[in-house]
């Protein structure tokens, strides 16, 4: 069953790479010849740092830090430019359309922990309940307590007018965030095809991302001369993704997820 991920969009892949391009301090490197060559602007190993600025501690951290660093700049690059060509921005109707499909998610969540709590509650009382079961269930109460517990104070909170209008920003950030990361991700499907894998910001077109990179690499906008650069650009795909197929994938592309109902996405293998 399709699950949408938390409204938490760090995980966002254009934003997240975009944010790496603006790298601080220098991890220096003998050679001057640079790891990368992206739309004609080089890439040496002084210009990379790893993701937050962290300093690495050993040569093996600061080798998987500098690709880290580097896969982010190329991919910001190549994703960037196919994203400038294909004009991802949302419109104004598009981001509400996600704002209104996260409120729908979020109040058919709130329902089903409603039914979680009497469940879970009955359980309790069951006699015929083992001391385990009490104490899992016991557990997820709990859990749902806090849950209500926040919910209930941040309800209060948005009774202040200040705090209803930075609600309202908050969310069409995100919302805008969102939206153009899926148009991204729908047009590189819909240019390059293949499978799709899931991550924590939903589903990527993850053989589209492979394509793209190659095709620039084949036109020269991309040039990865150090063997193990290209290896830290291309690392990301040998990771154990849950993949579906490309079947999965048009529907998923057709249109927003989030516009349509949980029965569509769950007949339709998500």
């Amino acid at each position: 069953m399709f699950v949408e991920s938390t409204r938490l969009r760090s995980a966002l892949l254009l934003s997240v790479v975009l944010a790496c391009a603006g790298a601080g301090h220098a991890v220096e490197r003998v050679a001057d010849t640079p790891l990368a060559v992206v739309f004609g602007q080089p890439i040496h190993a002084r210009d990379l740092v790893a993701p937050g600025g962290a300093k690495a501690a050993d040569a093996a951290s600061v080798e998987r830090a500098q690709g880290e660093a580097l896969r982010a700049r190329v991919w910001a690059a190549v994703l960037g430019e196919f994203a400038r060509r294909h004009n991802v921005e949302p419109t104004a109707a598009e981001i509400d359309s996600q704002i209104e499909g996260h409120r729908r998610m979020t109040a058919r969540l709130a329902a089903e922990r409603v039914q979680q709590r009497a469940a879970l509650t009955a359980e309790l009382g069951s006699p015929d309940a083992s001391d385990a079961q009490r104490q899992a269930a016991q557990r997820h109460l709990d859990t749902l307590d806090r849950l209500a517990e926040f919910d209930a104070r941040r309800a209060r909170e948005l009774r202040d007018p200040a705090q209803q209008k930075l609600q309202r920003e908050s969310e069409r950030r995100v919302a805008t965030q969102w939206v153009r990361q899926w148009k991204l991700d729908q047009a590189l499907f819909r240019e390059f095809g293949g499978r799709i894998v899931f991550q924590q910001a939903g589903w990527e077109p993850i053989d589209a991302y492979r394509k793209l990179l190659l095709r620039a690499e084949a036109s020269g906008q991309l040039v990865l001369s150090d063997p193990a650069g290209r290896n830290a650009v291309y690392r990301y795909f040998e990771h154990r993704f849950v993949y579906a197929d490309e079947a999965k994938a048009r529907f998923y592309f057709e249109k927003p997820y989030w516009e349509r109902t949980p029965d569509e996405m769950k007949a339709a293998g998500f």
